[in-house]
């Protein structure tokens, strides 16, 4: 028993494909969820590329496939295999349950699905557990989740922090009005073609003013943005060329020049002048089956540590839980695979923001400050949803290993959340003291 969403229908002009992706990516990093730009196709046949979006939009809430088959049908995850090999005959069901995220979650998906209705999907069907699809309705909605209140059980608290505190989601008043908020953000994005002007500094130098650190948190939020659209597109351009036959090294060079971006090594600045540019890379294009399974390929050789013995506590403690998490889950089932994929997202982008925010650091440098910051959220989101992730695993692992990694997990999210708390407070301090 839970509540979930089940949809079909058919990107209308697929030629809009590129457009459809980047408004979902826009939703996605202005709401505080995880997109995926996809693109695959099945061996011998590189004429039938599946293309699209998966989701993930709050902790807690199964991914939501946007994905696109060659004849224009959303189709989900386990429908990848068929689309590339032109089994499907008709639209297939898609499913996203809902019921161990927020009730935030559930509305922005159904509004998610509305504005996309107009824009890209003319004859979507959904059917919606919830009911809120069908009437609007928020006190039904919440009545039917009270069936499934006590799975979420340790979720509570970190969600929190993702949403409404817990008076306030107990007021209808107050949740209805942040829902009404929710539901304009999501029309606004989705509505508006996805492009952005550049994010430009300010130069200290010439307006002689003291950067605001509220300011230049946002000025970095924004540049955290522009580089996972960037990455995204880039591998997108990649994926489209390998599809056409191009080895690996055309391919790469021809995708940064699709975007405009220099080829490594031609007159670009030196490695580490941006650090904001190293992030992790996002092996997605991988198959689901594989996704998160193959521990030696993530687990971090501590002899070839570029950080060494100066690793953080925090930093050292989330690399051992990665390692923990791979080691426990080495062998899951396949059933698992798409919960798994969100497991290992989220806790790859935790230690990777924690790696950015805890090393090698200027104290007294404001942009060294937006970096870690942002670079801490980035942490904070991957453990939100990577603890959202594990509840769906339960049935994988003995109960005393899922308390076990529960716990971990609410801890490490804590010890995140109270970290940013820290840095803000220290950069606020040393700007009223200055």
């Amino acid at each position: 028993m839970g509540v979930s969403l089940a949809y079909r229908g058919r990107l209308a002009d697929l030629t809009r494909i590129e457009d459809f992706e980047d408004r979902l990516l826009d939703f996605a990093l202005e709401v505080g969820g995880l997109a995926r730009i996809w693109r695959s196709h099945g061996d011998g046949e590189p004429q039938r590329v599946v293309r699209g979006v998966i989701l993930d939009l709050a902790p807690g809430q199964e991914s939501t496939s946007l994905l696109v088959s060659p004849e224009g049908w959303l189709i989900g995850l386990t429908d990848i295999e068929d689309a590339e090999r032109g089994r499907l005959t008709e639209p297939p069901w898609c499913i996203t349950k809902t019921q161990f995220g927020p009730i935030e979650g559930h509305v922005a998906l159904v509004e998610m699905f509305t504005a996309l209705r107009r824009e890209f999907l003319p004859d979507l069907e959904v059917n919606d557990e919830g009911g809120y699809w069908e009437t609007h309705d928020l006190a039904e909605l919440a009545r039917r989740r009270t069936a499934v209140q006590a799975a979420l059980g340790g979720l509570a608290e970190g969600l929190r922090r993702h949403g409404l505190s817990a008076e306030a989601a107990e007021d209808p008043d107050i949740l209805a009005r942040h829902i009404e908020r929710i539901a304009a953000q999501v029309h606004r994005i989705l509505q508006r073609p996805a492009e952005h002007p550049p994010v430009a500094f300010p130069d200290d130098d010439i307006t002689g003013a003291k950067p605001d650190p509220e300011q230049v948190e946002a000025l970095w939020d924004e540049m955290f943005k522009h580089n996972r659209r960037q990455q995204e597109r880039l591998q997108r351009a990649l994926e489209e060329r390998r599809s056409q036959g191009e080895d690996d090294d055309t391919a790469f060079e021809k995708a940064l020049g699709d975007l405009g971006l220099d080829v490594p090594g031609e007159d670009s600045e030196p490695a580490g002048a941006e650090p904001w540019r190293d992030e992790d890379a996002d092996p997605f294009a991988d198959s689901l089956g594989d996704a998160g399974l193959e521990a030696d390929s993530t687990e971090v050789d501590k002899a070839d540590d570029p950080f060494g013995a100066a690793d953080h506590p925090l930093l050292e403690r989330a690399t051992d839980l990665l390692e923990r998490l791979h080691a426990v889950f080495r062998d899951a089932e396949s059933r698992f695979s798409a919960s798994l994929r969100t497991l290992f997202e989220g806790i790859d982008d935790t230690v990777g923001g924690l790696a950015q925010a805890l090393s090698g650091h200027e104290e007294d440098d404001l942009d060294d400050y937006g970096l870690r910051v942002t670079q801490l959220k980035r942490a904070l989101r991957g453990v939100a949803f990577a603890r959202g992730a594990l509840y769906p695993l339960r049935p994988a692992v003995t109960a005393e290993l899922f308390d076990e990694l529960a716990r971990a997990l609410g801890q490490l999210e804590q010890d995140v959340f109270h970290e940013i708390g820290r840095l803000r407070s220290q950069y606020r301090e040393d700007d009223s003291s200055s």
